[in-house]
């Protein structure tokens, strides 16, 4: 007797492979979702954490060349308490500028004027996504110290945010 061999798949074959691709496509959304939520909290951890950055270099760069005694920490109308500061320090050509550091909303502005000026021009905005910036004196016997807190956060997904705490302490007022 001789038997013919015949090409094709049995039912249990078939079966077999549906089921493997029955999980296959119950997975992958999950997948994908998980992968998208992890890439969307990475992006707003590396933006804020480069708005942080930027925003203290400069806040203490400025700070550093501050004249101690023309230090004013107050807050703009409607802000947190001690969120913005107020000083002169010495421009290039040895006269002063009065430099103010400040929040609106979630955004941080710097505005520089020439000269000891009490009125300040509109400022420019240098970091985006922040929720509170602070301007405090940790000692009470150096007016030379000031500390600096700040928080940024940014949106991620379903509502949530990724938030980033930062602070600075004892930065030393040279002047």
């Amino acid at each position: 007797m001789k038997t013919t061999l015949k090409k094709g798949y049995t039912l249990m074959e078939m079966m077999i492979v549906v089921a493997i691709m029955g999980v296959v496509v119950l997975a992958a959304p999950r997948t994908f979702i998980k992968t998208y939520q992890f890439v969307q909290l990475l992006t707003a951890r590396v933006e804020i954490q480069k708005n942080a950055r930027g925003a203290l270099a400069n806040i203490n760069r400025d700070l550093r060349q501050a004249v101690a005694t023309s230090i004013v920490v107050g807050a703009v109308s409607g802000q947190p308490p001690h969120s913005r500061i107020t000083f002169n320090k010495y421009n290039s050509s040895g006269a002063f500028d009065t430099v103010s550091y400040y929040q609106q909303g979630n955004k941080l502005y710097q505005a520089i004027a020439p000269g000891a000026n009490v009125v300040l021009p509109a400022g420019k905005m240098i970091a985006n996504n922040l929720r509170y910036i602070a301007f405090t004196y940790p000692r009470t016997d150096d007016d030379g110290i000031i500390s600096i807190s700040i928080t940024f956060e940014k949106a991620t997904y379903e509502g949530g945010t990724k938030a980033l705490q930062m602070a600075v302490e004892k930065v030393r007022v040279m002047n």
